[in-house]
C-alpha cells in the first residue's frame, strides 16, 4: 500500500522524522508532499511537489487556532481522489504495514468518532466524491450539527452573512465529516477499533518519551500504528530525545532511526 503525507514548512522535527522512518520500515512506499525544500526527510521517503495536488493559494487556516488542519483535510481527500494510495498524518508511528481491505480502511478515535490520521478508500468509491464535495464548501451547514445550529447557519446564509468554514469547530471537515459520511452510508461499523491506530490516550501523549511509561498496554497484535497527537505537543517536546525503553526509542531502535544531534 502506498502511503502519502504532507509537510508545510522547511524542517521536519525529529518526531515527524521518526514517524516517516517507521512507515518506510514497514516496506510500504512512502511519499511526502512539500511546497519547499525540507530538511530532515528520512531516507527512503519519496518527495513530491504538493502544488500538483493543491496550490498554496488554496491555503486556509482555522481562525481560532491558526492551524492549517483545514487545508490538510482538503489535501488528503484530493490525494485519495487522485488514487495515489492511503493518507497518513506525519505523527503516526507505524508498528506494521497496513493492508487494504473492504471499501474503506480507517480507525476509531473513540466509540463515536472515526479518526482521519489514516485513510484509505477503494478507488472509485462514491465516498471519495462525498468527502471532496463537502470539504470544498466554504460555508458549510454540517448535517451532524443540532437542528438549532443548522437553522441558525441557514438563516445567516439567507441574510448574506454565512459563517465561513474557518470559524467552525475544530475537525469540522476532518474526523467529524468523515464520521458523518460513513454513518450516512452505513459504513461506520466497518471502522477498525481504537487500538488499530489511536490507542494512545490523549491525556497520556506526553509520556511517549519516558522509559517507565507502559505504552504496550494500548496496543495488540492488530495495531498498525500509534497516533501521537502532535497538535497537543509543545515545540520543545517534538525535539526532545526519548529515554531507553520508551515508545519512541523502542520504535527508533526497531527501524534503525538515529536521533539528530541538533534540531
Amino acid at each position: 500500500m502506498n502511503l502519502n503525507s504532507l509537510w508545510i514548512g522547511g524542517t521536519l522535527p525529529p518526531l515527524q522524522r521518526l514517524c516517516l522512518a517507521s512507515a518506510v520500515a514497514t516496506g510500504c512506499p512512502v511519499r511526502l508532499f512539500t511546497y519547499e525544500d525540507v530538511d530532515g526527510i528520512p531516507e527512503g521517503v519519496a518527495v513530491a511537489d504538493a502544488r500538483e495536488v493543491l496550490g498554496l493559494d488554496k491555503l486556509i487556516r482555522h481562525r481560532k487556532s491558526g492551524s492549517v488542519a483545514l487545508f490538510s483535510d482538503r489535501f488528503r481527500y484530493e490525494i485519495i481522489g487522485l488514487e495515489l494510495g492511503a493518507w497518513i498524518d506525519t505523527d503516526v508511528l507505524f508498528l506494521q504495514a497496513p493492508e487494504a481491505a473492504g471499501d474503506c480502511l480507517v480507525g476509531l478515535e473513540d466509540s463515536k468518532l472515526v479518526g482521519s490520521c489514516f485513510i484509505w478508500i477503494k478507488p472509485g468509491h462514491p465516498l471519495i466524491d462525498d468527502l471532496r464535495l463537502h470539504a470544498a464548501d466554504e460555508y458549510p451547514i454540517p448535517g451532524w450539527y443540532p437542528l438549532w445550529r443548522r437553522t441558525y447557519l441557514k438563516l445567516r446564509k439567507a441574510l448574506g452573512k454565512p459563517e465561513h468554514v474557518s470559524d467552525h469547530d475544530w475537525g469540522v471537515i476532518g474526523p467529524n465529516l468523515l464520521t458523518w459520511l460513513l454513518q450516512q452510508r452505513g459504513m461506520f461499523d466497518d471502522a477498525r477499533p481504537v487500538t488499530w491506530v489511536s490507542g494512545l490516550p490523549w491525556d497520556e501523549r506526553h509520556n511517549i518519551w519516558d522509559g517507565s511509561y507502559d505504552w504496550r498496554r494500548w496496543i495488540n497484535s492488530d495495531t498498525v500504528g500509534i497516533h501521537l497527537w502532535n497538535y497537543g505537543l509543545s515545540q520543545e517536546e517534538r525535539y526532545r530525545r526519548p529515554e531507553p525503553g520508551s515508545l519512541l526509542q523502542t520504535v527508533a531502535d526497531k527501524c534503525g532511526f538515529q536521533w539528530p544531534t541538533t534540531s
